[in-house]
């Protein structure tokens, strides 16, 4: 979203360099300046706001994987500076729409992998998830597990029928995490998308693996 505001503070910025010039500004330097300023202004506030993210939800609760995946895709690709939690949301969601269109057949599982390798090494934010007890078969929820000598994480996540899995997520934290201190609640982790692969078989039993390391895991609190 771009703020006016920082439009006029950039303006009165202009007008303070003015008058620092000993000879009269032509208006070919002055619209040059403008320019400047005014796009300077509006890369800088070109963030996805909470109010563009809540506009996709309506559509992931329908499972209309297509509009989630063209809206997140519109989002994505006009905040590209953006670096923020709400970014990493969107753009998880869009792999994992993209994931869903893979399972109605709107697209090929060759297109999911060419979309979402873009995203391999920036920041993603799950959604958030029960965590229950390892020895716990479940859909849906956050899992933590001992392997390679330290705790990691893991989500199966699928349709709401559960008939088919969208992404199988892997967490590699990067502080040392106590299972005990998230089972029983709502949990949200993201962190660096390492790889993604597809399934080899191009089955739609399971569509995604995503390896994400320097994570985190947080609790949500509930409002």
């Amino acid at each position: 979203m771009i703020c006016i505001k920082f439009r006029f503070v950039k303006l009165a910025n202009t007008k303070r360099l003015i008058a620092k010039f000993p000879t009269p500004i032509n208006m070919k330097t002055l619209l040059t300046l403008l320019i400047f300023f005014v796009f300077g202004a509006s890369i800088s506030a070109q963030v996805i706001s909470h109010d563009d993210f809540k506009t996709i939800i309506p559509f992931l609760q329908k499972e209309d994987y297509k509009t989630a995946f063209e809206k997140s895709t519109d989002l994505l690709n006009t905040t590209q500076n953006d670096s923020s939690d709400i970014r990493g949301i969107v753009t998880y969601i869009n792999i994992f729409s993209a994931a869903g269109m893979v399972t109605r057949d709107q697209m090929t599982h060759a297109d999911f992998i060419k979309n979402s390798k873009r995203f391999v090494g920036q920041h993603v934010v799950m959604s958030a998830h029960l965590c229950v007890d390892s020895l716990k078969q479940s859909f849906n929820a956050l899992q933590f597990h001992f392997k390679d000598g330290e705790i990691q994480g893991s989500t199966t996540s699928s349709n709401d029928a559960k008939t088919t899995i969208l992404c199988f997520e892997y967490f590699k934290y990067s502080e040392p995490i106590n299972p005990a201190e998230f089972i029983g609640n709502n949990v949200r982790c993201g962190g660096t998308l390492t790889s993604i692969d597809v399934n080899p078989n191009k089955s739609k039993i399971w569509v995604s693996r995503l390896h994400i390391s320097n994570a985190f895991a947080r609790i949500m609190t509930p409002l």
